[in-house]
């Protein structure tokens, strides 16, 4: 079964993991770090600590936003220690499938999984008169 590591800002990953596990139930493997009070080089080597813990099991590391400082740290605590997928842009609804499926797939085809759902998560809700010009 796969892990996962949440590196996000604030409180915003352990909110996304407790909700997730409000509707599909306890996530062991599965944890959320913040940057908060950390510099980049601190959470790197704080990233890299917690997959070295995961004695050789495949995982995916899951960050909010593409450029981002946890996302550089993610990034370098991934090349200093052993590698794992690092997607960004993390939202609910790939939290949620992560969550269902991590016994499905390796981490490779869960990263394709995850980015194709985190796409699909996001759009644009209309009204239905307001395809038809109407309001």
């Amino acid at each position: 079964m796969l892990r996962a590591l949440l590196v996000t800002h604030g409180d915003l990953g352990a909110s996304l993991l407790a909700t997730a596990c409000g509707i599909v139930g306890p996530a062991p493997g599965v944890e959320a770090i913040s940057n908060r009070d950390q510099s980049r080089e601190g959470l790197s080597r704080i990233v890299e600590s917690k997959l070295a813990a995961w004695n050789g099991e495949e995982g995916v590391v899951l960050t909010d936003i593409h450029g981002g400082s946890c996302a550089q740290a993610a990034l370098a605590g991934v090349l200093a220690g052993r590698g794992a997928p690092v997607i960004t842009g993390v939202n609910l609804p790939m939290l949620v499938d992560f969550l269902v499926n991590r016994g499905t797939y390796s981490a490779a085809e869960m990263a394709a999984r995850l980015i194709d759902k985190g796409r699909a998560g996001v759009r644009l809700l209309e009204s239905p008169g307001a395809a038809r010009g109407g309001a």
